[in-house]
């Protein structure tokens, strides 16, 4: 129990803020339409949490389901946020009625981060995570070895094929290192992003705060399937 005490406290300590919705970042949405989709989805602040509400539905040329997302404003060209090259992942303090939802992501925006598509001309890292059943507060600890910056445009994941026959990559070992975030990556963020992207239904995310950790601080956190 000591040792347990000791490693929160440890966490606690070295955590690094990045967004708590206070109203100092903006933040707006984007949802499929921009590409033929019908999702909609809205995103607001509202007393020191972000609100991610919407609907993901089935895009109707791809005959797959589309995207809904938010961002806070990017300063791509300078680092707008602290130096988290020390931190191991992403640690999202959430609530959601919508738990069961297998669409929810998390994204960040680095100086220069590749991109993989046409889509996207300012590429992001981006990591699925999923929540543990019931609308209780959680906290999610998103590991940054389960972000890449190769994710497709169809599904929003790494390890899937496009339509269009290109392959997607997964950060990994060896070869599969350069899809990862470097440590110049992750002392350069310049924003933050939420998606609901690649699962067809209603999703509703009350996101309380996003830090970088060391470690995470609780241990309920559920596996995504693949």
């Amino acid at each position: 129990m000591q040792s347990f005490l000791l490693a929160l406290a440890f966490t606690s300590a070295t955590a690094q803020t990045l967004e708590t919705f206070d109203g100092s970042r903006s933040w707006s949405e984007t949802n499929d339409p921009v590409m033929g989709g019908l999702s909609q989805a809205t995103f607001k602040i509202s007393q020191g949490t972000g609100v991610f509400n919407g609907t993901c539905k089935i895009v109707p040329s791809l005959q797959a389901p589309g995207f809904c997302s938010a961002q806070s404003e990017k300063t791509h060209l300078r680092a707008s946020y602290p130096d988290i090259s020390k931190s191991k992942g992403l640690e999202l303090v959430v609530r959601s009625t919508t738990p069961s939802f297998k669409g929810f992501k998390v994204a960040f925006a680095t100086k220069n981060a590749k991109s993989s598509s046409r889509y996207t001309p300012f590429g992001t890292f981006k990591a699925p995570f999923a929540l543990s059943s019931g609308a209780r507060e959680q906290t999610i600890f998103v590991p940054f070895r389960d972000f890449s910056w190769d994710w497709s445009p169809y599904t929003g994941r790494c390890e899937t094929k496009d339509p269009t026959g290109v392959q997607h990559h997964c950060c990994g070992d060896g070869d599969l290192e350069q899809y990862c975030p470097s440590a110049k990556d992750l002392a350069e963020l310049t924003g933050l992003e939420l998606w609901a992207e690649g699962a067809e239904g209603d999703f509703h995310l009350e996101v309380k705060s996003i830090a970088a950790v060391a470690a995470p601080s609780l241990r309920y956190n559920k596996k995504v399937d693949a």
